[in-house]
């Protein structure tokens, strides 16, 4: 488990969420008026594969007319990142290496070819 809480910086604003549940191989971490969330997601493979999934999420209000849709819908967006390791058979030194290389392919140009559809 990480420490408690985990300060999240967003759009320049830095943002503590304490730990609000766990499990075995969770953690799960929120602010106090839940719009910011972190879940920290592991596995174990019967192989020694490990993998780990980080998704932080923002809650938001529909603006959209109450008359058009429910009004107590949320919109939410996420972003996650997925580790997969084998720590029994290979060296940690690509993880950081592959992190790098996929977060410089996932620019705001990445981006919007992703949320126009493009795949």
């Amino acid at each position: 488990m990480f420490t408690d809480p985990i300060t999240v910086t967003y759009d320049g604003t830095a943002y503590s969420l304490p730990r609000t549940g766990s499990g075995k191989l969770s953690s799960y971490y929120r602010t106090a008026d839940g719009t910011l969330g972190l879940g920290v997601n592991g596995s174990i493979g019967r192989d020694g594969m490990r993998s780990a999934v980080i998704k932080l999420q923002r809650r938001m209000p529909d603006p959209t007319p109450a008359e058009v849709f429910d009004p107590y819908r949320e919109i939410i967006n996420a972003f996650s990142l997925g580790y997969q390791f084998d720590t029994t058979r290979a060296g940690l030194s690509d993880i950081p290496l592959l992190r790098t290389a996929l977060l410089a392919l996932v620019d705001s140009t990445f981006q919007g070819r992703l949320i126009n559809g493009e795949k």
